[in-house]
């Protein structure tokens, strides 16, 4: 079931297996909750009040991607975003649709393009902070076509003030967290499953 080779720092590479029902769901459930309670938490300074908030922790899903694979990276972003938007006061209309699909593709698109063993390089790092910052890239206008058509933000301050709040630790946090998490995780064999 598993083919293992050897990497660098004696970690063994396993083949990703897909998790049953109940375990996808159960990563999804968790890592969403972790997603939403972490932006609830950390973004206290907002760029436009009810809004647009820095986002400390923006890379979540993006690592949650890397880690669990590209389906678990968009839940995570989509339904952590909402679940943050419904506890902190800032559900709008465009939550469902835009802010949805914009947020879970931050975790989609690394998911797709990166995997664990990318934590144990620098190029493997840099590859994983560029594919990040790209999701977030694409993120940033379909959130703020959202706000544009709800009322919440003009377009262009919503880019922005998107782009200010959620790219930087994108871009910083992703390959930081992923190098002082993921090593850990893979030598212990805990990233066995990738939906």
């Amino acid at each position: 079931m598993s083919e293992r080779a050897e990497k660098p720092e004696s970690i063994a590479v396993v083949k990703r297996i897909r998790p049953d029902a109940l375990t996808g769901i159960a990563y999804m459930a968790v890592t969403s909750a972790i997603t939403g309670v972490g932006f609830l938490l950390t973004a206290p300074i907002p760029l436009i009040p009810g809004a647009i908030h820095w986002r400390v922790l923006a890379f979540l899903p993006c690592l949650f991607g890397v880690m669990f694979g590209p389906v678990i990276g968009f839940v995570s972003g989509a339904l952590g975003n909402t679940l943050w938007a419904i506890i902190g006061g800032y559900f709008n209309p465009a939550t469902p649709v835009f802010d949805l699909i914009g947020v879970g593709l931050t975790g989609l698109i690394p998911g797709l393009f990166c995997r664990p063993e990318d934590a144990l390089s620098n190029r493997g790092r840099i590859k994983a902070a560029i594919i990040s910052l790209i999701s977030g890239v694409v993120m940033v206008p379909i959130v703020a076509v959202g706000f544009d058509l709800v009322g919440v933000a003009p377009f262009v301050p919503a880019v922005i003030m998107l782009a200010l709040s959620d790219l930087p630790p994108i871009l910083i946090g992703t390959p930081i967290v992923m190098a002082a998490v993921v090593p850990s995780l893979l030598r212990r064999n805990l990233l066995r499953w990738r939906l």
